[in-house]
């Protein structure tokens, strides 16, 4: 089974895309790939409509859970609960807003197959053609953040921070995850480099949300990024614990 964990934040306007945009996609991905899918929906304590229409979307799917939290409490915290809800050896991490496009995952899957790594993660920047629709402000700080991240880990990884990855289960039950907002996705990676595992990257196109508006605050995460830098300054070079 593969857990395909998506949180979710005010997204109504993008759950109603579901039916026709992911659903049948994911579908066609089992029927390929010989393997079933789980749905694990997180909403983090969404003030719209968002998890009265998952609700009702969801009663024709026979492998969906959703967890609600009580309030909002950040990207970080949703993931991890999805990750300890998850039952497949195989998770998936999709966006809300789709902006990283469930066909792609057909991609994930096979350089899953052809690398066998702990960690498969889709970068926009293996393609320049696959940015085209980024705000130039937001790819500036993107590569810059990219660019540290990338000195410290000694690792030709391109992206440290997008969430549309591939993780085996196994590899991170020995991880202990601690953000609770975006740069968990990078905590993610960090941790598994340093401790060791195959993180491989495959490329894939980044969107334009179609409906709402992105929750990323630009200069909260900064802090939270160089918050994150510092700890693997420590980690690496000063023998501290990640905590």
């Amino acid at each position: 089974m593969i857990s395909l964990i998506i949180p979710l934040y005010n997204e109504e306007e993008n759950v109603l895309l579901y039916e026709r945009e992911l659903f049948p996609t994911i579908a066609s991905i089992s029927i390929d790939c010989g393997e079933k899918f789980e749905y694990i929906f997180i909403d983090d304590g969404s003030t719209d409509r968002t998890r009265d229409l998952l609700e009702k979307i969801m009663r024709d799917l026979p492998d969906a859970l959703l967890i609600t939290h009580g309030r909002n409490k950040g990207l970080g915290a949703a993931l991890r609960t999805g990750i300890q809800n998850a039952k497949g050896e195989l998770m998936i991490i999709l966006d809300a807003d789709l902006t990283f496009r469930p066909e792609n995952i057909k991609d994930l899957l096979t350089g899953y197959r052809k690398s066998d790594a702990d960690c498969v993660s889709g970068s926009p920047y293996l393609n320049e053609d696959h940015l085209k629709n980024v705000a130039i402000h937001r790819l500036v700080i993107s590569k810059t953040i990219n660019g540290i991240y990338r000195l410290l880990l000694g690792k030709n990884i391109t992206s440290i921070s997008p969430i549309f990855r591939l993780y085996r289960r196994s590899s991170l039950e020995n991880i202990s995850l601690v953000s609770d907002n975006f740069e968990i996705n990078a905590e993610i990676l960090a941790k598994l480099l340093i401790s060791g595992k195959k993180v491989y990257e495959v490329p894939v196109p980044l969107y334009q949300r179609k409906f709402g508006v992105s929750k990323i605050n630009i200069w909260k995460e900064m802090l939270n990024n160089i918050s994150l830098i510092g700890k693997i300054i420590g980690v690496k070079y000063f023998n501290k614990n990640w905590e």
